[in-house]
């Protein structure tokens, strides 16, 4: 899958991680057949989207080891909510270890919680 499902509009470093500004491409096929007349973000791209994101805070190719959560709170549509926050928290486990959370909100609902183990070998 590739990233044409959303743009990055700002991205952040933070001591904790990054804070990334998402626009959802609500023309999208993805969107069309995810269903038809009301578009839904399926919950395996927002786990994508969190994979796309370490890789970019990273630089480089990481392996997705094992997900400890995966809460999709609320339905994401791209015509009502185009504009998303994710909030990235990346803690050091070991030398190529990482701990990482994600959280994609807008500014009052939080619509997914992810906290995974990845390895990065930079």
């Amino acid at each position: 899958m590739s990233e044409s499902f959303y743009k990055i509009i700002h991205s952040t470093k933070t001591e904790e991680g990054a804070e990334v500004d998402l626009l959802l491409d609500s023309k999208h096929p993805l969107f069309a057949g995810h269903f038809p007349g009301m578009p839904i973000l399926p919950g395996a791209c927002m786990v994508q989207l969190t994979h796309h994101l370490v890789n970019k805070h990273f630089g480089g190719d990481t392996t997705f080891i094992k997900a400890a959560q995966i809460k999709f709170l609320m339905p994401v549509n791209p015509l009502v909510q185009p504009n998303l926050k994710s909030t990235l928290k990346i803690k050091t486990i070991s030398e190529d270890l990482y701990k990482v959370e994600n959280q994609l909100s807008d500014n009052s609902i939080i619509y997914f919680k992810f906290s995974a183990t990845y390895s990065y070998n930079g």
